[in-house]
């Protein structure tokens, strides 16, 4: 797989899939989004009680189904029987909470595509077997579907990250944050040191992305960036990849602007 994003062709990746089409982390959304010819598809992985990989952001199903509750705390059974497009308008009514498998299935059909899977089980006090197990199933997975070298592995965990470079062997192309502090607390070295990329948070200068480019790391924006005004100080910072809630639109006006292709 050839990763070509640069500061001429910024590539698009959908948050969570498509959001503003679709109910997000859903089969729907990820459907959509790829069918869109994205370059990327974002999202969340955790594990249910029960120990099945299951998409969805927030730590509870409150926000994003017709549930409520702790994922950690239900079983696969109870999270699939959760209607997870009831509270986006449209015809989404029925969606489930998916699987990280069925989506690895999905992307059987899209080889060029590229992903960011964002692992939110964090190594803290009481929870380091469950954070790693879940990074160690999720590699996994990835490799028997042939999907390691397409995609990065993402956390707001430096401990993580670095356990996945150190068990790995520096394999994987790993995903953090600027600034450092959302990343929490490290270990024995710097976190920079390890990362293929970064998403800028806060602070959207030339010399932030120019701290991490000298780094060697290669320079993210997230969801604010969602327009053309937002899009222009994407150009003037050096970004390289985009991830935005809506990714069709900002693929138009990137290349509307000659930076994307």
């Amino acid at each position: 797989m050839i990763w070509n994003q640069s500061e001429t062709n910024i590539w698009v990746a959908g948050h969570r899939g498509n959001p503003a089409e679709c109910p997000e982390n859903t089969m729907a959304s990820f459907r959509n989004a790829m069918e869109a010819g994205l370059d990327m598809i974002e999202l969340d992985i955790q594990m249910s009680k029960d120990g099945e990989l299951v998409i969805m952001h927030n730590l509870t199903v409150d926000q994003t189904t017709d549930g409520s509750g702790p994922i950690r705390e239900m079983t696969l059974k109870e999270i699939r029987s959760l209607d997870a497009g009831s509270k986006f308008s449209g015809e989404y009514q029925g969606e489930r909470v998916p699987l990280f498998e069925e989506f690895l299935e999905l992307t059987r059909k899209y080889p060029d595509m590229t992903y960011d899977f964002e692992l939110k089980e964090y190594p803290t006090e009481g929870n380091e077997s469950r954070a790693y197990e879940t990074a160690d199933r999720v590699i996994s997975l990835i490799e028997e579907y042939g999907l390691g070298d397409k995609c990065v592995l993402n956390a707001f965990s430096a401990v993580l990250l670095q356990y996945i470079h150190d068990k790995y062997e520096g394999r994987y192309k790993l995903h953090g944050y600027y600034p450092k502090s959302l990343l929490g607390a490290w270990k024995d070295r710097d976190p920079y040191d390890i990362l293929y990329c970064a998403c800028v948070c806060e602070d959207f200068t030339r010399e932030n992305f120019g701290r991490l480019k000298a780094k060697g790391i290669d320079t993210w924006a997230g969801t604010r960036f969602k327009n053309r005004e937002m899009a222009e100080l994407a150009r003037s910072c050096g970004v390289t990849l985009i991830t935005c809630d809506n990714p069709r639109e900002v693929m138009g006006i990137l290349r509307e602007m000659g930076l994307h292709k």
